[in-house]
């Protein structure tokens, strides 16, 4: 397990009273308790061990299992905030094209209804794996240690120490978030790209160039310039603030979520030092 996750990411905002009081943004996440709890944990064992950000903790023999524990939950909790984090920042990137004056761009056939469609994707994809990384998150954070590979959904809720206390009840809760969308990307993964049909309508807007375009045409190429800008800037528009409201409810749903895990995070830290 990589110790290069582990680094503390520099805070942002404040978060004031209980999460589950107040209108969380992804920013007051990193003002959580339990990310800077486990963070600061997870910094000053890398520091006792003398791990450097490039050291691998598994090549290290002389770890006891409290240390291990706190890099392990550091770790799946870095990952969960970067890949959150990444639903933000792939809101920005749909409209952030700049590939007109690229000649490679231009060869590998990039245009803006293509940089729109990968991003479109790009989001949906990751909107579903945000949920894998919550269960990761909980595996590490009960210590329950299953393999990464078969953590799952019904595993960690059907398992005695979880499903005692509030986390099936709150990964239920951010899952209702994200299964919305679960079947366009099950088609993304296992069938097809993404169908939506206005988006297929602009792609075809785009499919002409000023020297395609018929001289015979009803209306002139500037005025197709204009009216295909003018409907993808629109069609964008419109998926920001769909994702961006998927993306505050996430967060949301994340809040009463990371409070829980606190309150277990301490306990099994409690457990874990009596046992040494």
């Amino acid at each position: 397990m990589c110790t290069r996750a582990i680094v503390c990411v520099q805070s942002h905002g404040k978060l004031l009273g209980k999460t589950t009081e107040v209108k969380m943004k992804f920013e007051d996440l990193f003002e959580h308790d339990f990310f800077k709890e486990v963070m600061q944990d997870s910094v000053d064992t890398q520091h006792a061990l003398g791990l450097k950000l490039t050291d691998d903790i598994d090549d290290f023999e002389n770890i006891d299992e409290l240390q291990f524990y706190v890099m392990r939950v550091g770790f799946s909790l870095s990952h969960a905030y970067t890949w959150v984090e990444q639903l933000h920042q792939a809101v920005h990137f749909m409209s952030n094209y700049n590939y007109s004056e690229s000649k490679k761009a231009k060869e590998v056939r990039i245009n803006r209804p293509a940089h729109l469609l990968y991003n479109v994707e790009n989001y949906l994809i990751r909107l579903q794996s945000a949920y894998d990384r919550c269960l990761q998150l909980t595996n590490a954070v009960f210590h329950i240690c299953i393999s990464d590979e078969l953590v799952a959904h019904s595993v960690l809720v059907s398992n005695l120490q979880i499903s005692r206390t509030s986390i099936p009840k709150l990964l239920k809760t951010i899952r209702k978030v994200i299964d919305a969308h679960a079947q366009s990307r099950h088609q993304l993964v296992h069938r097809h790209s993404h169908m939506d049909p206005e988006l297929r309508k602009i792609e075809l807007l785009y499919m002409h160039s000023k020297e395609t375009w018929p001289d015979d045409a009803k209306f002139s190429y500037e005025r197709l310039v204009t009216f295909r800008a003018e409907r993808i800037r629109s069609f964008t528009k419109k998926k920001k603030l769909e994702f961006e409201k998927i993306n505050d409810a996430l967060v949301l749903a994340l809040g009463p979520f990371f409070d829980e895990l606190h309150i277990q995070y301490k306990r099994q830290k409690l457990r874990i030092t009596k046992l040494l």
